[in-house]
């Protein structure tokens, strides 16, 4: 009888918690859908499927600005900015809309269409004297017309990167790579649309280049487990490090601080009992064990 009404009740606890895994994991893929890196509503801000897509808001690469060199002092500040705007139009020729500004501390180059990136920083490669360490101008937009491909294809490939994606370069080993959206004019019978393409580019000092690996040399790496270390992930334990209970115990008091360590709700383990049964035994007897 005690057996039969046991394994009623167990039917009856695995029932429960079937339905409440269920809800859990209706609840969760709805917070990922809504909220997750997938959603594209996190990005956009909409919520209603049925309003056209018009703008995004996401950080990207949008334009390049440089420091003066300190030597550049020795010239008048007339000259030095008539000649590095000489530099500046020719280099710029053949990109889109664009504006420059030029600053006490430098010059700033910004970009209107966000596939220009990969062209101005080929174009810009070999400086004037007069222009010292180039670096990104970043904006979050909100990105509209023929910027909205660009943030979205910059958010999922963000997101489809590697968590430890490093550059190729071995002198480089930055991490973090940064996708930039580019359009190829050139076309063929086979090919008369032009092409899109993503570069995945580096923004390390001694690169500060794309990557021709494309960030994915250490696809198949795994990193060591101290930076779990050190957010603490192993820091609580319920049971003692090398605690069991599959060894006989001396005594009814190390069972049941064991038995009460054990979390709420969770899959039964080598016995098939769930804590339920568990956390309060009828009798008390010496040397009980578990297997």
């Amino acid at each position: 009888m005690e057996i039969g009404k046991a394994e009623k009740l167990m039917d009856k606890e695995n029932l429960k918690q079937s339905r409440r895994d269920d809800r859990r994991d209706i609840g969760r893929k709805n917070e990922i859908f809504k909220n997750g890196i997938k959603g594209i509503k996190k990005i956009t801000g909409k919520y209603n499927t049925s309003n056209p897509l018009t703008e995004v808001k996401i950080s990207c690469p949008c334009g390049l600005k440089w420091t003066w060199q300190e030597h550049a002092s020795s010239r008048t500040e007339q000259k030095r900015e008539e000649r590095t705007m000489t530099w500046i139009k020719e280099c710029t020729k053949n990109l889109r809309t664009h504006s420059l500004k030029m600053t006490q501390g430098g010059m700033k180059i910004k970009l209107e269409a966000l596939t220009d990136m990969i062209l101005l920083l080929q174009v810009t490669t070999n400086p004037t004297p007069d222009l010292g360490t180039r670096s990104l101008i970043y904006d979050t937009g909100p990105w509209r017309g023929e910027n909205l491909l660009a943030g979205i294809e910059t958010f999922f490939q963000k997101n489809a990167y590697h968590p430890f994606a490093t550059c190729g370069n071995t002198e480089c080993g930055k991490t973090g790579p940064i996708p930039m959206s580019t359009i190829t004019n050139i076309t063929t019978s086979e090919q008369p649309l032009p092409t899109r393409s993503i570069e995945h580019f580096c923004e390390g000092e001694t690169c500060f280049k794309t990557d021709p690996t494309n960030f994915r040399s250490t696809r198949h790496s795994t990193r060591d487990r101290t930076f779990l270390d050190k957010a603490g992930i192993f820091d609580f334990r319920t049971i003692a490090s090398g605690g069991t209970i599959r060894e006989p115990v001396s005594a009814f008091r190390e069972f049941s601080q064991f038995i009460s360590g054990i979390p709420s709700h969770k899959a039964p383990g080598f016995s098939r009992y769930r804590r339920i049964f568990l956390n309060k035994p009828r009798s008390r007897s010496k040397g009980a064990s578990i297997s």
